[in-house]
C-alpha cells in the first residue's frame, strides 16, 4: 500500500500536468513518466501501461471543455482515429517486449523531432497572406478536391470561422504510427496528433490541439484496455493521478481559448523540447528497468 501522502503528492502534481497536457493537446504522457517514476516509484513498462489508462479521463474532461467550444471537427477525428486504435494495440503488444531504458530514450528522440518541426515549420495558415478575397486569413475550400481531400468550414463559440482541406490520404498512415507510437512510448500521441491535424489537414493550432485532445481520448481507450488485459496498470497510482488530471485540464482548456495561436505554438514546441531532453538524460543515467 502506498503511503497516503505520496498518493496525495501525485495528485497535486497532475493538476499541473493536466493543465498543460489540455492547453497543449499533447497528452501530458511526458509528464507521466517521472511521477510515476520518481515519485510514485513504478518501474517503466508499468508505467507506460498506466499512463494510457491515466491519460484516458484527462482526454474526456478536455474534450468535453472543447466540444462546447465547438472547436473539434468529428468528421476528420472520426475517419483517422480507426487506424490510430489499431495502431495503439500492436503498439501496447510490442512495448512489453522492449526494453525500459530503450522505450525511454526513443521516447524523447520522438518528442525532440516533432517539437523541432512544429517550432520552425510554417503551418498552412501562418503561409496565407492577407487579402480582399481572404480577410479572415483562412485556407479556402477547394471547389474542386481530389477524392481524398475533404474540405471543412467549421465556426466557434466566439465565432471564428475555419477554413482547411483536410488531406485523408496522407493522414490516415500517420495517424497509424501516432496511435502505435502512443502506446508503444506512453506519451498520449498528441505531438504527432498536432502535427496531422496542422500540417496534413490545414487547420488553426487551436482546432488541431481540441481535435488532438479527442484524438487521444478515443485512441487510448484501446490502448488501455490492452495494457490492463496484459496486467501492466497500477490502479491505485492511476487513480490518484486522474483526480488532478481532471481539474487541471478543465482550467487548461479555459486558458487555451484565450491564447493566440502564434504565442500557442511555440510554447508547445518548448515545452515538448524541454522534457524531451529531460527524459533522454533520465535514460541515460537512471538506467529504468
Amino acid at each position: 500500500m502506498l503511503d497516503l501522502e505520496i498518493l496525495f503528492l501525485c495528485m497535486i502534481i497532475a493538476i499541473g500536468i493536466g493543465f498543460l497536457a489540455s492547453l497543449f493537446g499533447i497528452g501530458g504522457g511526458f509528464l507521466l513518466y517521472p511521477t510515476m517514476i520518481f515519485i510514485a516509484g513504478m518501474d517503466v513498462h508499468s508505467t507506460v501501461g498506466t499512463i494510457p489508462f491515466v491519460i484516458i479521463f484527462m482526454a474526456l474532461s478536455s474534450s468535453i471543455a472543447y466540444a462546447k467550444q465547438k472547436r473539434i471537427d468529428y468528421l476528420i477525428t472520426g475517419i483517422l482515429v480507426g487506424t490510430s486504435m489499431i495502431g495503439a494495440i500492436l503498439g501496447a503488444y510490442t512495448s512489453v517486449q522492449l526494453p525500459g531504458q530503450i522505450l525511454v530514450i526513443l521516447f524523447g528522440i520522438v518528442e525532440m523531432i516533432l517539437a523541432t518541426i512544429l517550432a520552425i515549420t510554417k503551418t498552412p495558415q501562418e503561409k496565407l497572406t492577407l487579402n480582399k478575397d481572404n480577410p479572415n486569413n483562412q485556407i479556402i475550400p477547394d471547389k474542386s478536391p481530389k477524392w481524398y481531400i475533404i474540405s471543412r468550414h467549421k465556426i466557434d463559440t466566439k465565432k471564428n470561422e475555419y477554413y482547411y482541406n483536410a488531406n485523408i490520404l496522407f493522414s490516415l498512415p500517420i495517424s497509424f504510427v501516432a496511435g502505435f507510437l502512443s502506446s508503444l512510448l506512453g506519451i498520449g500521441g498528441g505531438s504527432l496528433y498536432i502535427q496531422i491535424y496542422v500540417f496534413l489537414c490545414g487547420m488553426s493550432i487551436h482546432m488541431a490541439i481540441a481535435c488532438s485532445i479527442f484524438s487521444i481520448f478515443l485512441t487510448t481507450i484501446s490502448s488501455a484496455i490492452t495494457f490492463i488485459w496484459l496486467n501492466q496498470v497500477n490502479f491505485i497510482i492511476g487513480f490518484s493521478i486522474i483526480i488532478g488530471m481532471i481539474i487541471g485540464a478543465q482550467i487548461g482548456a479555459f486558458v487555451a481559448h484565450k491564447i493566440k495561436s502564434k504565442l500557442l505554438k511555440p510554447m508547445a514546441a518548448i515545452i515538448i523540447i524541454i522534457i524531451a531532453i529531460q527524459m533522454i538524460i533520465f535514460a541515460i543515467i537512471g538506467k529504468p528497468s
